[in-house]
């Protein structure tokens, strides 16, 4: 993955900020990707179920280069925006930034996530306004 170095801000807007906590360490004290990755689905279900007025699950996310670790302390922000809507699916780009104490935010991670929504009863809806 190419990240953009000639573009040292976020896209997006700030959909989530946490702390990346010891807790979410492997063995060896670095922060494991299945955190990450948890976050970044938190980030882009909420602007899926913003999008749809509801219930939504994720059918796909692409490829996700780590090109940076996340460091223990650090301050990790998603960033996301709604690029595309279709009848009943949704497509988000979540943008991840870490900023270290003292230092230049720097983007860790990006990828694209579908969800689509869904009803009570799980099954496939379409979003609301989009035919």
């Amino acid at each position: 993955m190419e990240l953009d170095e000639q573009d040292p801000n976020p896209e997006g807007e700030l959909i989530l900020r946490v702390i990346a906590h010891p807790r979410f360490t492997n063995a060896l004290g670095d922060i494991y990707a299945g955190w990450l990755l948890d976050q970044m689905d938190q980030a882009a279900a909420q602007i899926a179920m913003k999008a749809s007025g509801g219930r939504c699950a994720t059918v796909s996310l692409d490829n996700v280069d780590f090109v940076a670790p996340v460091p223990v302390g650090s301050e990790v922000s998603l960033y996301g925006e709604l690029e595309d809507i279709g009848r009943s699916s949704m497509q988000i780009r979540i943008e991840v930034w870490i900023t270290e104490q003292g230092a230049e935010s720097y983007k860790s991670t990006e990828t694209r996530f579908v969800f689509v929504a869904i009803d009570a009863n799980g099954r496939i809806r379409q979003v609301p306004g989009h035919h």
